[in-house]
């Protein structure tokens, strides 16, 4: 009998035909994916010479490309509320990248070498670092704010499993050390192939988020970019409130930088606008929190996840993603209140730790092979401090909270117990019974409490499993041991037959 995996072209992610999922939901699948390509040939049309000069220039363009399929390949197996609430998120995600690769693009002295108007763009643009949090330049509300490394690194990561390691490689062929983080490792190696967009810039933004090996590469890519930079210190402790004063200052002393580079004085009407949609963002992520913790989990995997970091980091007190998000609660609250649940659970899993960027349709193969639903990640669980709008001092220190809350930092920092007690919190608030542990390698922050983990997890009846992992490094680790790492489990330790045979072993080496 035919299986899942005999959908795909062998060693690729390549779909031979559309995945049936019942008439209702596979006419929708199929109308949002037409929806995707007329976002995707809407942004081409608008500037086709620009769009082409970018893929002949940067490597990494030709991930973009791929787009659809990837969207398909996070969305498997998913119908219903899960289906409408995913591709809604993602077709969203998609007009924001478009609008920011046009902004970046348009202002590339690569692409544009002898523009005025490239200069001039690059001129009042505001670049930052991924991680460094946007809305602070809210309050700049004439000058265009772009997160360098977003387009680049972090998103051609998460499309195509192979988009990171050539840059890795240079790194390591410049002298960065093998064992680095293959996020830092891979910013580098993108600064070092000055594949980094050339902007005219008068200054950069950096931070010390989310780790060590983000703050060396930093300097590094600082000299390459070869723009003066201000470096924002956000609180390690964060935890604690002393340190909080601490962060106002960082957040004053960085906003007074951008406006003598830029000449312009800070808006703070413009500032708590984008608070006060912010906080409404927050209240319906909230709410999704919720509604994954009833029996009937209506959206949960990989895409709520990502859609949350990209609107927390990069489109926050966007009115674009606000009204996605009433959309997307109003499907899904439906569907709870109807009880209606057309998943084939077994298990309610945790993903703990920080996520597989080169495999984020893991959770999809976990629910189709296994009946595993991942109904709350480490990864999604960021940025829920609602922001004070009251004062200028009052909203600062709400962003300031709300960065050292963000992704991955929040439970990668501040003291072993932070990422060790919120576990067992959500394991309770979520109604788990399994743990999946992702063991990144090459992260040195978490490995030291691995034992603690296991004891603890024994100690109150929960089944635990470590996934091995390296983040956006597939040469190390593969999507093929990640999923073995299941199956030991799952068969030895669970004694479960699987619900898809042919998604237990197959070879997606190859796969974007």
């Amino acid at each position: 009998m035919a299986g899942k995996a005999d959908l795909y072209t062998d060693k690729t992610g390549i779909m031979k035909h559309r995945e049936w999922k019942g008439l209702k939901d596979t006419a929708y699948d199929y109308a949002k994916w037409c929806e995707l390509w007329g976002i995707l040939i809407k942004w081409v049309c608008k500037h086709p010479i620009q769009d082409v000069k970018a893929l002949l220039r940067y490597r990494w363009m030709f991930t973009y490309l791929t787009v659809p399929s990837f969207y398909d390949r996070i969305t498997s197996g998913m119908t219903g509320a899960d289906l409408r609430a995913a591709r809604n998120n993602m077709n969203t995600l998609a007009i924001a990248v478009t609008e920011t690769l046009d902004q970046l693009f348009d202002a590339d002295l690569h692409l544009h070498p002898n523009s005025e108007k490239a200069k001039a763009l690059g001129e009042k643009m505001i670049l930052m670092d991924e991680l460094v949090p946007r809305l602070i330049t809210k309050g700049f509300p004439d000058n265009t704010t772009v997160l360098y490394q977003m387009m680049p690194v972090y998103l051609p990561s998460l499309i195509n499993q192979h988009a990171p390691v050539h840059y890795i490689e240079a790194s390591e062929s410049y002298g960065l050390p093998a064992d680095v983080c293959p996020l830092p490792s891979y910013e580098a190696g993108v600064a070092i192939e000055d594949d980094f967009p050339k902007i005219n810039a008068k200054f950069f933004i950096s931070c010390n988020m989310p780790c060590d090996g983000s703050i060396m590469t930093s300097a590094l890519q600082d000299r390459r970019i070869g723009l003066p930079s201000f470096a924002l210190n956000i609180p390690l402790r964060w935890k604690r409130e002393n340190a909080q004063e601490y962060a106002v200052e960082e957040y004053k002393a960085c906003i007074k930088f951008i406006e003598d580079k830029l000449g312009v004085k800070y808006d703070w009407d413009a500032l708590r606008k984008a608070c006060e949609i912010q906080n409404e963002q927050t209240k319906y992520k909230l709410e999704k929190w919720e509604l994954n913790k009833t029996d009937i989990p209506p959206h949960t995997g990989s895409t709520a996840w990502l859609y949350r970091i990209f609107e927390y980091q990069h489109s926050c007190g966007n009115p674009l993603c606000l009204e996605n998000d009433k959309k997307v609660n109003a499907i899904i609250r439906k569907q709870v209140e109807e009880g209606k649940f057309p998943k084939n659970v077994r298990h309610r899993a945790v993903i703990w730790n920080t996520p597989a960027n080169m495999y984020p349709n893991f959770s999809n193969w976990l629910l189709e092979c296994w009946g595993i639903d991942t109904v709350a990640e480490m990864i999604d669980f960021q940025g829920s401090e609602f922001i004070d709008t009251s004062t200028p001092e009052t909203m600062l220190a709400g962003i300031a909270k709300q960065a050292q809350g963000a992704t991955m930092r929040v439970h990668t920092k501040g003291g072993y117990h932070v990422i060790f007690d919120d576990l067992w919190v959500k394991v309770d608030q979520f109604n788990a019974d399994m743990i999946i542990m992702f063991d990144q390698i090459s992260c040195k922050g978490v490995g030291a409490i691995n034992g603690i983990f296991e004891e603890e997890a024994m100690r109150r009846g929960i089944k635990f499993v470590w996934v091995q992992q390296d983040l956006m490094d597939p040469t190390t680790i593969s999507r093929r041991t990640m999923r073995s790492n299941i199956n030991n489990f799952m068969e030895l330790v669970m004694n479960e037959e699987p619900l898809d045979p042919s998604l237990v072993d197959f070879d997606d080496s190859e796969s974007w």
